[in-house]
């Protein structure tokens, strides 16, 4: 990868002109400069320190809302006249200092060596996604990349809309079970040893559910040099399980059959197919080939396999008909949509529907997914409540009766 070099150089009316440019080492920047007719005054290695930068370890990432500005300035600028690289130049002058802005300027200086915006995109994976190249590529091919960029920036708004509310709905079920978890962590190491230790001063019975909450109290402040590092070493293969190829299918598959959650997990990976496979059609990229990149790209391997084979079916010449069976996921009603945009060559417009629809269905489950969790969110706490009632209180009993014996 070529590194980043600041420079100096004098134009051809004499100004002294400084600025950032990337290349494989300090002569090819100085061989590129002095074939735009630039005078190289100094060359150096562009070592700024950045605190983010070291936060991030130097990778080259970017969040999906800085994706979405650059996209809408981007196609702002660009409908606006103003040529492509000087557009990139202007967007990356407000990220100096961040790795996103040396990409953007890795980017201008790729195309200014002959590149096309796909190709030098390209380059950077981590940032910009296959379909996002994909459907620039075939944007500059048929002339339409004003049309392409704002689909593509209305298409991420909404990705971020729908990760925002489902954030939102599981908010209050992981909040309510993280109270519930330390609650039940805090009684068992401070309170229970206390009462434990008044029980068997007096010779109390106990009952199992103290005897278990003993255990487990036992167990924590014993151990709990063994505990912390255990829990955090799980959290990290639970975490890496879900990013393994090999295991995300079975975690996929099992994430679409959640009682209340799966149904959210359909539409919204459904919600992603018609935003993605409208921004393909907008392109002018062939549907079979437009299939083929959302199949990787709709966040679920089954549904994505549903995609596939709905593709194939396609390859091989058979009707929607034939393969509609397959697609189990997929409403009927999109499907039968789907084949009347095909048919009357609106395919664009109607999956701009479907879309607005499955938005309006992620919005409805996800505001309605608190409610329907309630009753399991109140029997879980009801156990809850119950188990530590009769591990603290049944012993208290057994004392009284003690007494007055």
């Amino acid at each position: 990868m070529p590194n980043l070099y600041q420079y100096k150089v004098r134009d051809k009316s004499g100004d002294m002109v400084s600025g950032v440019i990337r290349g494989d080492n300090v002569d090819a920047v100085e061989n590129y400069l002095e074939s735009l007719e630039l005078i190289p005054i100094k060359i150096s290695e562009h070592t700024e320190f950045s605190l983010r930068r070291l936060l991030k370890f130097g990778r080259k990432t970017a969040d999906l809302e800085d994706l979405i500005l650059i996209t809408r300035k981007l196609s702002t600028l660009y409908r606006a006249g103003v040529p492509i690289m000087r557009a990139i130049e202007i967007i990356a002058d407000q990220y100096q200092n961040e790795d996103l802005g040396d990409v953007l300027l890795s980017v201008r200086d790729d195309m200014e060596r002959g590149e096309s915006l796909s190709d030098s995109f390209a380059r950077y994976p981590r940032i910009f996604k296959p379909i996002y190249i994909s459907s620039i590529r075939a944007a500059e091919a048929a002339g339409k990349l004003d049309v392409v960029l704002d689909k593509l920036a209305v298409a991420m708004e909404q990705e971020l809309v729908t990760k925002e509310e489902v954030k939102k709905a599981l908010r209050y079920p992981v909040m309510v079970i993280v109270a519930i978890i330390l609650a039940f962590m805090l009684l068992t190491v401070f309170i229970v040893p206390k009462f434990a230790g008044f029980y068997s001063q007096n010779n109390a019975e106990l009952p199992l559910p103290t005897q278990i909450m003993i255990a487990i109290s036992d167990m924590i402040r014993s151990n709990w040099y063994l505990l912390i590092p255990s829990v955090a070493i799980l959290s990290f293969i639970v975490a890496r399980s879900f990013r393994a190829r090999k295991l995300q299918r079975s975690i996929d598959a099992f994430l679409l059959k959640l009682p209340v959650f799966g149904n959210l997990f359909v539409k919204t990976s459904l919600s992603r197919f018609a935003h993605l496979l409208s921004v393909l059609t907008a392109s002018g990229t062939p549907l079979i080939q437009s299939l083929e990149i959302v199949r990787e790209a709709v966040g679920n391997k089954i549904i994505g396999e549903e995609v596939g084979r709905f593709a194939e079916g396609l390859k091989e010449g058979r009707s929607i008909d034939d393969t509609k069976h397959q697609m189990r996921h997929f409403p009927k009603l999109a499907i039968s949509l789907v084949h009347v945009g095909m048919e009357s060559g609106t395919l664009e417009l109607t999956l701009n529907e479907i879309s607005r629809f499955f938005d309006r269905e992620v919005h409805y489950t996800s505001s309605r997914l608190t409610s329907a969790l309630e009753p399991i969110l109140i029997l879980v706490m009801g156990a809850m409540v119950l188990f530590l009632a009769l591990g603290i209180f049944l012993p208290m009993w057994n004392l009284i009766q003690v007494f007055r014996g």
